[in-house]
C-alpha cells in the first residue's frame, strides 16, 4: 500500500468501514509510515472531538492513546480471526485424512476376509 491509498482510507478506517484485509493493510502501512500515522491522528482527533462535542461529552485529553489502542485492538482481532480460520482448515484436512486412512484400512481388511 502506498501513502496515497492509505490517506484515502483514513476516514473509512475511523468509521470502521474497511473490510478485514483493507484494515490489516492500512494498519501495517500506518505503523511504518510516520506521515500517514500523523494524518490519521489529525482526522481522528478532529472527528472524535467533534463527535464528543455533539454528544455533550467532555473532551478527552488522551486522543492519541485511544487511537493507538483502537489500532492495536483492530489488528489483534484480525490476527486472531486469521489464526482461527487457519486452525479450522487444519482440523478439516486432518479429519479428511483420518477418514481416508480408515476407509483404506477397512477396504484392505475386507479384501482378506
Amino acid at each position: 500500500m502506498n501513502c496515497q491509498n492509505a490517506q484515502s482510507m483514513v476516514l473509512n478506517f475511523i468509521n470502521n468501514k474497511l473490510d478485514k484485509e483493507e484494515t490489516k493493510e492500512f494498519i501495517e502501512h500506518i505503523r511504518s509510515c510516520k506521515d500517514c500515522w500523523e494524518e490519521l491522528e489529525i482526522y481522528y482527533v478532529m472527528l472524535i472531538g467533534l463527535k464528543q462535542l455533539d454528544e455533550g461529552e467532555e473532551l478527552a485529553a488522551d486522543f492519541k492513546e485511544k487511537l493507538q489502542n483502537e489500532v492495536d485492538s483492530r489488528y489483534l482481532e484480525i490476527e486472531k480471526n486469521s489464526k482461527r480460520k487457519y486452525a479450522a482448515k487444519i482440523v478439516i484436512v486432518l479429519t479428511i485424512a483420518v477418514m481416508l486412512i480408515w476407509m483404506f484400512v477397512y477396504l484392505v481388511f475386507a479384501m482378506f476376509l
